[in-house]
């Protein structure tokens, strides 16, 4: 890896520098918020859930907008930045919301944290982006080298934070995922030399004390807004759902308007970007069904070393940590031989890694398990190495999608419909894990209850993750034929040009 990662330009160094402390943040929130609200705030498990759902659906609304201000108002750098800063702040509210038990406060924080990152999460990646032409052939173990990076925050993070929230209390643990968020705005500040040549038109533009305010009365007010509508599930889809369909809409008319090779890319990438809605069904099982599996129907100890359930989010970014690296070899020397594997084959093989997550988890769930109705951490760790491979394959390559596929112009508006498609499955997600919600009881939950509804949910998700496989096999060939023939379209042209 060291070899590869050294290949890359300086820009993308700083990117993967600074997104480590992101991921402790953002990661710390994610492995904390949900089982926070059930046994800080009193929720049930299924009002945990779909505010969870509720809550990164509106935030992947609010990333359209955000990636068009990094674009066309304020800057990518400027984004970055400020949208860190506004991290901070909402970390400190939800910490101070856990501190004193307030369940308005923290849907405050919890809104007001995915306004910000909307400003936030999108620009290292889009930085990234700008580093490289389209034909280089680095760009597909940059960034998996970059995503492998994201997982090394988030592994520490989803093993540290639990242990906080555990040994001290919730709010020490979102006050701690703030601090990480001053350390990336102070080493991006430090090292900006590095990023300023790259950027959008808008990072070199002067930008007046008016912008400034009426951009922090927006964030204000949407994180407002955020708040009440995250405790309005059925009202977050309908919105979602209308502001995806603006989104398209605005995208498909960027796309009439480019040469027709350049529309046959765009109209490839609009596919695997609904591919990639369903991995993200799948992903955000990790903070609700998987999580609680952990919690109700696993045994909390492993070759005799005992754990924290909720930790168990951590495998996740620990498989990814650990195959990134040969991947992004793998990818590098196969593409340098002209060997490599399709970007729509690459997806596909990574949907059969999901299904096999899943069916294998459902299996240990339904053969495997003990007289208690827990069974072995080892189908955890099985689970999120299937889970790992199909998300380097789908999700790593995902934003290298983009960069390839979509002219540079749109980058940031396309990141941010991408993460709006996150929504949706963030929603559907939510509303399948209802399903395994363990309803409110006072008293402690029967293992050998939850443990046939955990198997046959698993069993159902994996064996439609094994049909949607399928499916994208049957299309590879002809998404890959549209790729290919445009490139050499475009290469005509330019030598008609010439």
């Amino acid at each position: 890896m060291s070899i590869a990662f050294s290949r890359q330009p300086s820009a993308f160094k700083l990117m993967c520098i600074i997104i480590m402390p992101a991921m402790l943040s953002m990661y710390g929130l994610v492995a904390i918020v949900t089982v926070f609200m059930v046994n800080d705030l009193g929720m049930s498990e299924k009002d945990a859930f779909l505010i969870n759902g509720a809550a990164s659906a509106f935030s992947t609304i609010i990333y359209a907008i955000g990636g068009y201000l990094a674009d066309k108002v304020i800057g990518v750098k400027r984004s970055l930045i400020i949208g860190n800063l506004g991290i901070v702040i909402t970390l400190l509210i939800l910490s101070y919301a856990a501190a004193i038990g307030s369940i308005p406060l923290a849907m405050i924080g919890i809104a007001g944290g995915g306004v910000s990152r909307a400003l936030a999460n999108n620009c290292p990646s889009n930085l990234i982006s700008k580093a490289y032409k389209k034909d280089d052939i680095r760009i597909d173990s940059a960034f998996t080298i970059y995503y492998m990076m994201i997982n090394v925050g988030s592994c520490i993070s989803l093993v540290i934070t639990p242990l906080i929230a555990h040994k001290y209390d919730y709010s020490t643990g979102f006050a701690i995922a703030a601090l990480w968020n001053v350390i990336t705005i102070s080493i991006f500040l430090w090292k900006r030399n590095l990023v300023k040549n790259i950027g959008a038109q808008a990072d070199f533009e002067t930008i007046n004390l008016k912008t400034y305010a009426a951009l922090f009365l927006g964030l204000t007010a949407l994180t407002l807004l955020g708040s009440w509508l995250i405790t309005h599930y059925q009202l977050m889809q309908v919105l979602l759902i209308i502001a995806l369909g603006i989104a398209l809409a605005f995208f498909i008319n960027y796309m009439r308007k480019e040469p027709k090779a350049q529309q046959k890319k765009m109209m490839a990438s609009l596919v695997l970007l609904g591919f990639s809605v369903v991995f993200f069904i799948l992903y955000k099982q990790m903070p609700t069904s998987l999580t609680f599996f952990a919690i109700h129907n696993t045994r909390h100890e492993f070759l005799g070393i005992p754990f924290d359930p909720v930790s168990t989010q951590a495998l996740n970014p620990f498989w990814i940590i650990i195959l990134s690296p040969l991947l992004a070899i793998f990818y590098e020397r196969t593409s340098a031989k002209g060997q490599g594997a399709s970007l729509p084959l690459k997806f596909a093989m990574g949907m059969i890694f999901c299904s096999m997550a899943f069916l294998c988890l459902s299996y240990g769930a339904s053969f495997m398990a003990d007289e208690a109705g827990r069974v072995s951490a080892f189908w955890l760790i099985l689970t999120h190495l299937f889970q790992g491979l199909g998300e380097l394959l789908i999700s790593a390559l995902g934003i290298s999608v983009l960069a390839q596929l979509v002219p540079n112009h749109m980058i940031g508006f396309t990141l941010g419909f991408r993460t709006l498609t996150l929504g949706i499955s963030a929603i559907i997600a939510a509303n399948l894990a209802v399903y395994i919600a363990v309803p409110e009881s006072s008293g402690s939950v029967d293992s050998l209850q939850t443990l046939p509804v955990y198997a046959s949910y698993f069993l159902k998700i994996g064996i439609g993750a094994l049909a949607m496989a399928v499916l994208m096999l049957v299309t590879a060939k002809k998404l890959n034929n549209l790729i290919t023939d445009s490139d050499a379209e475009e290469k005509e042209q330019v030598e008609a040009a010439n």
